[in-house]
């Protein structure tokens, strides 16, 4: 069955988390599971983080790696449609490579600027898909504080790990290497920070983080600088400094910044780059000493080259160099800067070139790796749902349908944003009723493109429908004048449009109220024979899972049996998105724990159902935590089919369903599809007129799946 990963860094490290990241695929690899990788994103502006992917093409480690997408404007993730546009792609690939795979592992992306926006990103990433989580955290510079370290990991964990569903973590974290000699002054990067992972773990529980000490924390020893070593042309490269073609592979593991008095210790001298300033004689001679004592090191770099003379100033020591084979290199810039740019190295590169390196790096994090890493059998894996996939199948079984939606408020902008970007995505055809001049006025200010999009002036065509409403309305003896007076409100016009089957649904209701959409469709379009009145659901979209909400939108106070039949028609439109219904029938009360009216309403329309339709999982009267919590509903409800694991809500009155669908819209600041209408026999979909562009697509979508659903 497939696992999903996910690597998510915790800060700036390109080196510790590739190093990580290669580890794992080769483990998983090792153990004869087929694996993806997918870096969702690989580049953003002028950052490329795509040293993974690299290292997986060019040492053919036997696994696939996907192509990514490339952003080059971060705003794309400020803006709600253009992120949408984002996911939706990153879903299609993931959609493209899961079959025949064990492993799919995404690699997030690293915070290093606007990091809200990225931890965000990954945060999405994770919870899409379901995803097991590997942290990956490295330890800071000396020139941070311990003050900015601890800001940083608690605000990564305290203020949002809990936006992620997944309980199945581990963290890789960077510790110093452990080195006797660690805390002389001339190793490059050595000097220790102290370890705030394992000091501080305590602070971080007291912080109400205890979270952390469950999940499996891993600790790696690494020199911040080259624990592994590395290839001194790959330094070079680095520095943009000249080296000769002849320089073998040369293992680099200590970098010595030659600018004080320092501890002689040949093992070290024997792995070393030293770097010195040209303009230091003092230090010159203590190299040429050394050399003259048989202490050797690999290479030797001199800065601050710009006099002609320079080679007379080392005369002493090159013959010594060249006669024992070390190599000589120089560069015009200065100590310092040299050291600025080597201290950020190991942050800012991953050196993709050196075999030696990649092969060394993977047996070292093989070491660390539990040998049942995420072993455990994912559960339930397939049934999972999250919002964003359910969004990208809504729109994907809508393209499918090519059907034709018509918008009666067709001058307002929201509706001509969604109108447009549906029309682009192939979602619908979309009408718009309205001045035409108008129309199009409003979206050149406001840059909306309505190519392929039909405009139709309603004065044109109102006469055309006026004998015909007359004919249907005839029981209610409607004469031509207030026909006539009817067809001047655009919806009623659209709902006789509807009626001819000259489009196949109406999406209305971004400016007016939703009885001003309903009144034109109970009049002319009127319920399906099997029911006696029209309801509506809400697809919400929460970040955890989905549920729908019904009725909050139409029926005031519904009797018992026309409470079963909101439940019939919830159930019946619920599949349309592939979601199988567990119903919960809300009351105050859980079973028999408490007596009233409205309890026995809710358990008579639940038994009515159970009656007309038995293999439909419903249960009621059922407190609302009682039906989402799984713990509540196990107490409260112990033999309950639903309780904790419902679906689809049903209230038992508008008061409440309103009010707890607003409620839970706006305070978790989540996407809420409709109201959907359902019970009638063609689809007219209102809108809140709170909602926003999205909003308004999503429930053109759905208008085309009832649309496909009634064709069948």
């Amino acid at each position: 069955m497939l696992k999903v990963i996910m690597s998510i860094p915790v800060n700036i490290d390109f080196h510790f988390l590739t190093s990580i990241n290669i580890g794992l695929l080769h483990h998983f690899s090792n153990k004869k599971l087929k694996c993806k990788f997918l870096k969702p994103i690989s580049q953003i502006e002028n950052y490329n983080f795509n040293y993974t992917n690299h290292v997986l093409n060019k040492y053919n480690l036997n696994i696939e790696s996907i192509n990514p997408l490339k952003i080059n404007d971060i705003n794309l993730l400020n803006n709600t449609i253009e992120y949408n546009n984002i996911i939706e792609k990153i879903i299609e690939k993931y959609h493209k490579n899961i079959n025949n795979t064990d492993i799919l592992f995404i690699e997030g992306i690293i915070p290093c600027y606007i990091e809200p926006i990225l931890f965000k990103f990954n945060c999405d990433i994770a919870n899409i898909f379901d995803t097991k989580i590997i942290f990956v955290a490295s330890k800071f510079s000396k020139n941070e504080t311990l003050e900015k370290t601890k800001f940083i990991i608690n605000t990564f964990f305290k203020k949002k790990i809990y936006n992620l569903k997944t309980k199945h973590i581990f963290s890789f974290v960077k510790t110093v290497y452990n080195n006797k000699n660690n805390n002389n002054p001339f190793f490059y990067n050595i000097n220790i920070f102290q370890n705030f992972f394992l000091k501080k773990k305590k602070n971080i529980i007291n912080n109400n983080l205890s979270f952390l000490d469950k999940k499996k924390m891993i600790y790696i020893s690494w020199l911040k600088n080259f624990v592994f070593g590395i290839n001194l042309k790959t330094i070079c490269k680095y520095l943009k400094i000249d080296f000769s073609n002849n320089i073998k592979y040369n293992n680099i593991k200590y970098i010595i910044f030659y600018d004080k008095q320092i501890f002689i210790n040949k093992d070290f001298f024997n792995k070393s780059l030293i770097i010195i300033s040209i303009k230091d004689n003092s230090k010159i001679k203590k190299i040429y000493n050394m050399l003259s004592k048989n202490i050797f090191f690999k290479a030797i770099l001199f800065t601050d080259i710009i006099e002609k003379n320079y080679y007379q100033i080392i005369e002493k020591i090159t013959q010594i160099i060249k006669n024992n084979n070390i190599y000589f290199l120089f560069t015009k810039n200065n100590f310092y800067n040299i050291y600025l740019k080597l201290e950020n190295f190991h942050k800012n590169n991953f050196p993709t070139d050196d075999s030696n390196l990649i092969s060394n790096i993977i047996k070292y994090i093989n070491l660390y790796i539990p040998s049942k890493i995420f072993s455990q059998k994912y559960v339930n894996y397939k049934f999972y749902i999250s919002p964003f996939i359910f969004k990208y199948n809504l729109i994907n079984k809508a393209r499918k349908s090519k059907k034709t939606i018509l918008l009666p408020e067709g001058n307002e902008l929201r509706t001509l944003k969604a109108a447009s970007i549906c029309t682009q995505k192939n979602i619908a055809k979309c009408i718009l009723l309205g001045e035409k001049k108008e129309i199009i006025n409003i979206a050149k200010i406001n840059n909306i493109d309505l190519n392929n999009i039909d405009i139709i002036n309603p004065n044109l065509i109102r006469d055309n429908y006026i004998e015909q409403l007359i004919y249907i309305r005839k029981d209610k003896f409607l004469n031509k004048n207030n026909a006539i007076k009817l067809l001047q409100d655009n919806i009623f016009l659209a709902t006789m449009m509807l009626k001819n089957n000259e489009v196949d649904g109406i999406v209305s209701g971004a400016n007016t109220t939703t009885a001003n959409t309903i009144r034109p469709a109970l009049q002319i379009i009127k319920t399906l024979p099997e029911y006696s009145i029209i309801s509506s659901i809400f697809i919400m979209l929460l970040p955890k899972n989905i549920l729908i909400y019904s009725d909050c939108a139409i029926n005031p106070n519904p009797n018992y049996k026309q409470l079963a039949e909101i439940a019939i028609q919830s159930a019946k439109t619920s599949k349309l998105f592939n979601i199988i219904p567990k119903i919960a029938m809300i009351s105050y009360s859980t079973g028999n724990s408490s007596k009233g009216f409205e309890v026995e309403k809710v358990y008579k329309a639940t038994k009515l159902v159970q009656n007309k339709l038995p293999n439909l999982i419903i249960d009621g009267p059922l407190q609302y935590d009682a039906a989402v919590v799984k713990n509540i509903g196990k107490y409260k409800a112990p033999d309950s089919l639903v309780a904790g694991q419902a679906n689809i809500i049903i209230f038992p009155d508008l008061n409440t369903g309103n009010t707890t669908y607003k409620a839970v819209q706006r305070t978790s600041n989540i996407i809420s599809i409709g109201p959907i209408l359902q019970g009638i026999k063609q689809p007219i979909n209102d809108l809140s007129r709170g909602s926003s562009v999205e909003d308004i697509i999503y429930t053109i979508a759905v208008t085309v799946i009832q649309a496909e659903s009634i064709k069948k």
